[in-house]
């Protein structure tokens, strides 16, 4: 029996790496199946190996258990990271801060540390660039501003990258496969124009794979998509993954505010201070969609 960690999975079949570099595509035993067990990129494993890799193949094995996770998160679907790093682009498509929020939100449930990389600054003038940097004060989490046609940032981002693993997530046509191609050109990703005609990105990545970066960090390339819902987040959970809401929770003059119409609320009172109100309005418009779930 082996341990290693799952790079991929695809159609039932998961590539699987040891603790020497070695990788294994692996089936899972039939008592995982009928457990219902999720086997995700990410996910710690116990393997038997069947066959030893070759220089022309991998080896192969069966998955006889998983590990528990020390964090999951859910879209794209992932294990075990440091830290998610939402990838948008400034124009083509447009940057969607709310679905930053939402990444983030579900980030703040599993404890996992938030980097924004908003992409193609190239696409965009220096007038406009100064107003997203006046839009966004104050941010709760670092921003770093990127183009992988000219490279202006990549430098940074490859530091936030190293000696971690990493999951990159976002739309489709932000950038993620061509920025992990601008760091590390060896890893050759398959990239796509965005489509004129719906603004959108085409799917180049087709399943999430854990890539080793040449910095000693990893990082999850994954599919982009276009909606994020909130799963297992009751309302009364929301403002706790809003770290700046948190911070002013115990300057209410309720202990259970929600920061929406009660007195003596900290976090009405510092909007357009401390707080930035884009962020809050996103707050209350997630808060109004659990509240109606409910």
């Amino acid at each position: 029996m082996q341990q290693g960690k799952v790079i991929k999975a695809v159609g039932g079949f998961f590539t699987v790496r040891d603790q020497k570099g070695s990788e294994y595509l692996c089936r899972a035993r039939g008592s995982l199946k009928k457990g219902k067990q999720t086997l995700i990129v990410g996910d710690e494993v116990i393997f038997n190996p069947h066959q030893e890799p070759s220089e022309e193949s991998s080896g192969e094995g069966v998955i006889e258990k998983v590990l528990p996770r020390a964090n999951y998160f859910p879209r794209p679907p992932v294990a075990n990271v440091d830290q998610i790093v939402v990838v948008m682009s400034l124009k083509n498509p447009g940057c969607d801060w709310q679905m930053i929020s939402r990444m983030a939100v579900m980030a703040e449930k599993e404890n996992l540390p938030v980097l924004v990389c908003l992409n193609k600054t190239d696409l965009i003038s220096r007038e406009k660039l100064d107003q997203v940097y006046k839009d966004i004060e104050p941010y709760p989490y670092p921003v770093i501003f990127t183009s992988a046609l000219s490279g202006d940032g990549t430098v940074n981002l490859k530091e936030r990258l190293a000696g971690c693993c990493s999951a990159l997530g976002g739309p489709s046509g932000v950038g993620k496969s061509t920025l992990l191609n601008c760091i590390q050109p060896g890893l050759s990703l398959q990239t796509a124009e965005v489509s004129e005609k719906i603004g959108r990105g085409k799917h180049t990545t087709r399943q999430a794979a854990l890539l080793p970066l040449n910095n000693g960090g990893t990082v999850v390339d994954t599919p982009g998509f276009t909606r994020l819902d909130f799963k297992n987040l009751k309302p009364g959970q929301l403002a706790g993954c809003f770290p700046e809401l948190e911070e002013l929770r115990g300057r209410c003059g309720f202990r259970d505010c929600m920061h929406l119409n009660e007195p003596n609320c900290a976090v009405t009172e510092e909007l357009n201070k401390t707080l930035n109100p884009m962020r809050y309005e996103h707050y209350k418009f997630f808060m109004k969609e659990l509240s109606q779930r409910r």
